[in-house]
């Protein structure tokens, strides 16, 4: 059964709130049976909540390990807003419940409209930039049903983008490989096909469900399984071709 809007409302404010507040609330699930679609509802509710501009979309669980790792069996979309989106390098870790971040690929966009197929998504790309996604759990839980991930922004919480730009022509990407280090000490790699074979077929993905604006920033989802960060710490991806992106917990 559909949920109605007056419970869409009232549990995507929950979800703003622990956003807003940096503390966990419980999943949606907890009290209510949640189809895909009521996800969806719920998450642009708590989304619209922030009054901030819409940027782009982030792509979750495009990863097979990234899957296995959370427990989410599909790949699943969250919105970006211009607050979420930094080229600072320090992340304030009191800004968050439970942080973990993922080396991506972004893509910049022009106007994709659906059905979209690979040559679409080549023609439309304007560039790819090397990204590091910090992903938190409203919830406070690791292992979410698709449908909290889902409500929960697909754990959107903040982006920091490389300070370099590439085009995509003459770069495979499904052989970008990247090397994620903490504290100088190598964690995690990861290559381009890790993201549903490869990022453009993501986007793809994307595409195919929603349309997607000129200028629209895109995540394409993990190369490597999430890494946990706490104060202090300092993370890098370093793209093999596209260059290095880093940030610090504060």
């Amino acid at each position: 059964m559909t949920l109605s809007e007056e419970a869409v409302e009232t549990l995507g404010n929950r979800l703003y709130e622990a956003y807003r507040e940096a503390r966990a609330t419980s999943p949606p699930s907890e009290t209510h049976d949640l189809t895909t679609e009521d996800a969806y509802r719920i998450q642009r509710a708590a989304v619209e909540r922030r009054g901030e501009s819409f940027v782009g979309y982030k792509l979750g669980f495009t990863n097979e390990r990234v899957q296995d790792q959370l427990g989410v069996d599909r790949p699943a979309y969250g919105r970006l807003t211009a607050d979420t989106v930094s080229d600072e390098a320090v992340v304030p870790s009191d800004e968050f419940v439970s942080p973990r971040i993922e080396p991506e690929i972004a893509f910049v966009l022009e106007a994709i409209e659906p059905p979209a197929e690979v040559h679409d998504v080549l023609a439309a790309t304007r560039v790819i930039v090397p990204a590091i996604e910090v992903v938190d759990s409203r919830t406070g839980s690791w292992s979410p049903t698709p449908a909290d991930a889902i409500a929960d922004d697909a754990l959107a919480a903040g982006v920091r983008l490389g300070p370099r730009a590439a085009a995509i022509e003459g770069t495979d990407l499904s052989m970008e490989a990247v090397q994620v280090r903490k504290n100088g000490r190598l964690v995690e790699t990861g290559l381009g096909a890790n993201v549903l074979d490869h990022p453009v077929r993501a986007v793809r993905w994307l595409a195919n469900r929603r349309p997607i604006e000129e200028g629209t920033l895109v995540l394409t989802g993990s190369l490597t399984p999430t890494v946990e960060i706490d104060a202090g710490d300092v993370v890098e991806a370093r793209f093999s071709t596209l260059g290095s992106v880093s940030i610090r917990a504060d």
